[in-house]
């Protein structure tokens, strides 16, 4: 079979390599390794290059002008090595093994085995200098390799918690949409149900008034009932969304709360505001309350505390939230997040909470001593500049 001509050169290839050959002699690298190794080849050949002969290394370092230029070929070899890597330094290698070898048979003077050792050396060094240089390439190669793979692996994950945050605060969202409309329903249906049944009661017992003590005192035992379902539902209502904190804000909700939950957990707590109050938006004013409900309900669930004390610092830097109480307090661990692990969701509920509007959420305890709970939110351009 008859081979394939090879198509010939065209006027873009002549110009490719026009332009290599034109970046080859600008490398400023290559010009100063022929300087190396014209230098070596100089000191290595004097006797045959004019005005060379004259230089004499022994004066100043006790060694012969042979010697000293072949360890001046040490130079280019590790110079080769260090800018164009292995290929180049090895083949630089050779080059000047050919330059000092034959100067050994121009000699007049007999070859000792000081001569064979300072080639023998120079190889060795030549060959371990630029094995060490290509490990150490190659190890920076796999370092800068491993460090990029470290950044997208870190961005990576900041990808996902972006993404698991924006989840997060979507189910947080509807979580509190679906709160909005039970409460809503409970409200507008369920109580008025409830009151409409306790008018009938009532207007039964008004129509017959010759009732029997005893049926008299079953339509009371029911009205009453009623209304202490009419109370229940209305107190869930109030949890679930209260009116006070979509009407008036996050300050107003806080002063009702406190006080309904220390009647139902039995302790004192005390609400203190300091710097001037201002809006937030809802989402925030939500977040804040949501962290105050669920910090005084743990109070009384398991502190066992009898003080509660409540304050919201408005100030030029932020907004800080403190709940602190005098209870048992316990052992917090270094990560809020463990403490799902033991079954305290709560807390990190809370901290993801803050997360979501950019607050640092902090929990300091100490058995015996109480618990210390830190919402702080730094100042931004989201939340609506007027006061209460």
């Amino acid at each position: 079979m008859k081979k394939a001509k090879t198509p010939p050169p065209t006027a873009q290839d002549k110009t490719k390599w026009r332009r290599r050959i034109i970046r080859i002699f600008a490398n400023f690298h290559l010009w100063l390794l022929l300087i190396l190794l014209i230098g070596g080849f100089i000191l290595q050949y004097p006797q045959i290059i004019p005005f060379t002969d004259t230089l004499d290394p022994n004066s100043f370092l006790s060694l012969s002008r042979h010697s000293f230029g072949r360890l001046i070929m040490l130079l280019p070899i590790t110079y080769a090595a260090l800018v164009f890597g292995i290929r180049i330094g090895l083949l630089v290698l050779l080059v000047a093994i050919a330059t000092i070898v034959p100067n050994l048979f121009i000699l007049e003077i007999p070859i000792t085995s000081d001569d064979i050792i300072e080639i023998i050396g120079i190889v060795i060094i030549g060959l371990v200098t630029n094995l060490w240089l290509e490990s150490y390439e190659t190890d920076k190669s796999h370092r800068q390799v491993a460090y990029l793979r470290l950044e997208n692996a870190q961005r990576e994950l900041q990808r996902m918690q972006q993404n698991l945050r924006f989840y997060l605060k979507q189910i947080t969202i509807a979580q509190e949409e679906e709160r909005r409309r039970i409460a809503q329903e409970l409200h507008d249906d369920t109580a008025q149900d409830l009151i409409a049944i306790s008018r009938k009661i009532d207007g039964y017992m008004s129509l017959h008034p010759t009732l029997s003590s005893s049926d008299e005192a079953y339509f009371e035992d029911v009205h009453q009932h009623l209304n202490r379902t009419l109370s229940s539902v209305r107190r869930f209502s109030q949890d679930l969304r209260p009116s006070v904190l979509d009407d008036l804000g996050l300050i107003p909700a806080i002063e009702w709360l406190a006080p309904e939950l220390d009647k139902h957990f039995k302790f004192k707590s005390e609400v203190k505001i300091q710097g001037k109050p201002r809006r937030f938006p809802v989402e925030t004013e939500l977040v804040f309350f949501r962290i105050v409900q669920e910090s005084l309900r743990n109070i009384g669930k398991h502190a066992v505390a009898s003080r509660v004390w409540l304050t919201i610092e408005f100030s030029a830097q932020g907004t800080i939230l403190t709940i602190k109480d005098n209870g048992r307090g316990f052992h917090p661990p270094e990560r809020i997040g463990d403490l799902a692990v033991s079954g305290k969701l709560g807390l990190t509920g809370m901290q993801e909470r803050a997360r979501l509007i950019g607050a640092n959420f902090n929990i300091e305890s100490t058995p015996g001593q109480g618990t210390l709970v830190t919402v702080e939110l730094p100042n931004s351009s989201k939340f609506e500049e007027h006061a209460y």
